[in-house]
């Protein structure tokens, strides 16, 4: 390598430090030189050729991907100039090492400034990430996870350029983590919100239009955030509730209801004979049966109690029907159809009732009547 100071007459006239100046501007301007040339260089044999190919395909993925590396390229082309320029002209072994590891930060740079540009374009699927690691994840969770490992691509890229420029990056995460702890100590309740939200989404104990109920809050989730999570309860009052607070909580979900159990006891009078109680329990258990929507094989009736003022009859089943309002109305049906066979029998419902039977009442003569209340307040009657 020439030393450019020796070449240039003019130069050696200067004092030292406008010397430095100028190579300075020297190395700018050929630096930027290079940039421009390199730039050319590069859009003609590679980025047309790319889009060429590009272009004779049936997808556009790979046409978005050509844009996407286009600006992490460019940062590229910048840290290649700094280096051939340096080593094209001998501008002294302090701008060279200078420029030489900028350009090198550059380039790493470019590298993790291209890795993300790649998966802002590709990002996390539900499909992707099952092909990738054979998990299956929830829909809801993948926007976090991604901006999760943005944030770590970020995380190593600025770690390796730290590197670069020599600096101690022990030290530095060392001093990070006593900041971190004392942080971690101001937001730890939205750290464990955070927590909380990936523990819905992964367990998925509740989903958007759910019916809930807990011992804090009774409705209808309208979103679950990354923070906290809103319940539309029946009185139309929204809350938000914090994640980790659902995530502690016995949660009671209406909505994963299956089929529902019907399960009540009829109350008939004394006065049923046992035929009648017989037709009663039969003819109730094959209207169960037949009934559709109602599982045959759980049906239940017996009689089962001879209470203080009643014969009981237990009624059993399990209704496959999950919507609440589906199950109320099959339920007054079954009702009504139950009042009619207890008709057609001529069978009554008893009510909480007393009878008094009296074995004997006092002899009284003939003729003679119970003295009245109004003679016995008054006493015996003088005689005249």
């Amino acid at each position: 390598m020439m030393d450019i100071v020796s070449q240039l007459e003019f130069m050696q006239d200067l004092p030292p430090l406008l010397q430095d100046i100028v190579l300075n501007i020297i190395l700018i301007i050929v630096s930027v030189l290079m940039i421009l040339v390199l730039r050319r260089v590069l859009t003609v044999l590679l980025v047309r050729p790319l889009r060429v190919i590009t272009r004779r395909t049936h997808t556009e993925f790979d046409d978005a991907l050509v844009d996407e590396i286009l600006a992490p390229l460019r940062v590229g082309t910048v840290g290649i100039a700094l280096i051939i320029t340096v080593n094209l002209f001998n501008f002294g072994p302090e701008i060279q090492q200078i420029a030489e590891t900028l350009a090198r930060a550059l380039m790493i740079g470019a590298v993790f400034y291209g890795l993300i540009k790649i998966f802002n374009l590709i990002t996390l699927r539900p499909a992707v990430f099952n092909q990738l690691t054979g998990l299956t994840v929830p829909e809801r969770l993948l926007p976090f996870l991604n901006t999760l490992i943005k944030y770590l691509i970020i995380a190593l890229g600025a770690i390796f350029i730290l590197q670069e420029l020599q600096f101690d990056v022990a030290a530095l995460i060392a001093s990070l983590g006593v900041v971190g702890i004392g942080i971690s100590l101001a937001s730890q309740n939205t750290v464990a919100n955070l927590f909380g939200f990936a523990a819905i989404v992964t367990d998925n104990p509740f989903k958007v239009g759910d019916f809930i109920k807990t011992p804090s809050v009774t409705g209808i989730v309208e979103a679950v955030g990354m923070r906290s999570t809103r319940v539309r309860q029946l009185d139309q009052a929204l809350v938000t509730v914090p994640n980790n607070l659902l995530t502690n909580a016995i949660v009671l979900n209406w909505s994963r209801l299956q089929k529902r159990r019907l399960n009540f006891t009829l109350t008939l009078t004394y006065s049923t004979s046992a035929a009648q109680m017989q037709a009663v329990v039969q003819q109730i258990r094959e209207m169960l049966k037949n009934a559709e929507g109602i599982d045959p094989d759980s049906v239940i009736v017996h009689f089962v109690d001879f209470s203080s003022s009643s014969l009981d009859v237990l009624v059993v089943c399990q209704v496959l029907i999950a919507d609440f309002r589906q199950f109320t109305a099959l339920k007054e049906s079954l009702y009504l159809e139950i009042m009619g066979i207890l008709e057609r029998l001529e069978v009554r419902f008893a009510f909480p009732t007393q009878s008094l039977y009296i074995e004997n009442l006092p002899q009284m003569p003939l003729g003679e009547t119970p003295p009245s209340d109004a003679d016995a307040e008054s006493g015996p009657a003088e005689p005249l």
